[in-house]
């Protein structure tokens, strides 16, 4: 048998019934729990391997490819190592060292690519006034999935977690943060530009659009 049919064959049944599309799991919305709202038709690109079709999403937690098997439970990779991207509708993930990136396309081969992290803050101390010493706002929940791990928390005590997004920017198959040193890599010829950019301290983008824009001037 091939081993790109092993592959589709090596997932593993996970969080027991069928998928849950509109609501994610355990009341952790679907677009935070997932990379997409919902499960999408797309393609799993292998490393060596011809591609595999299925009806796809990517966990936001744990950063595992997840499937819907024929019966429509949701299925996860156990064996994921050989994933280079996965399209889901049209939109394409860039998995780099084993994280998967949301890709925003600027040329054929270069463009914006954006992380989500989803954290657990199980040592967060309230303050005064029911304040919590962390700064990033924060949601609750009961049960939680981090690190391929299954947390099962108090339900009467609130355990909040973090979201946010870094923008960085790809080259080909490659993620880089938005750093000088990288930026005069990836543009060699605008490296006057690119110092005069930093030395002027202006702020690096945070924002989708803003990085296109930011990218644009130095793109050829």
């Amino acid at each position: 048998m091939k081993r790109s049919l092993v592959f589709l064959l090596s997932f593993i049944l996970a969080l027991g019934a069928g998928a849950q599309e509109k609501t994610g799991h355990h009341g952790i919305p679907a677009d935070v729990y997932y990379l997409m709202p919902e499960f999408g038709n797309g393609m799993v690109y292998l490393r060596g391997q011809r591609p595999a079709q299925g009806r796809l999403n990517i966990c936001a937690v744990d950063n595992t490819l997840r499937f819907l098997g024929p019966d429509g439970k949701e299925l996860t990779a156990t064996q994921d190592g050989d994933i280079i991207k996965v399209r889901i509708d049209s939109v394409m993930f860039l998995r780099d060292q084993n994280i998967f990136f949301r890709l925003h396309p600027l040329t054929s081969n270069l463009g914006v690519a954006v992380r989500r992290e989803v954290r657990i803050l199980r040592d967060v101390k309230e303050g005064a006034y029911g304040t919590s010493s962390q700064t990033t706002s924060v949601q609750n929940y009961g049960t939680y999935y981090a690190d391929g791990v299954v947390y099962n928390l108090d339900s009467d005590k609130e355990y909040p977690f973090t979201v946010s997004e870094l923008v960085c920017v790809y080259k080909d198959d490659v993620v880089y943060p938005l750093t000088r040193k990288n930026l005069r890599k990836l543009f060699p010829a605008r490296k006057d530009e690119i110092d005069a950019f930093f030395k002027s301290g202006e702020k690096l983008p945070e924002t989708v659009p803003d990085a296109l824009d930011f990218l644009s001037r130095w793109a050829e």
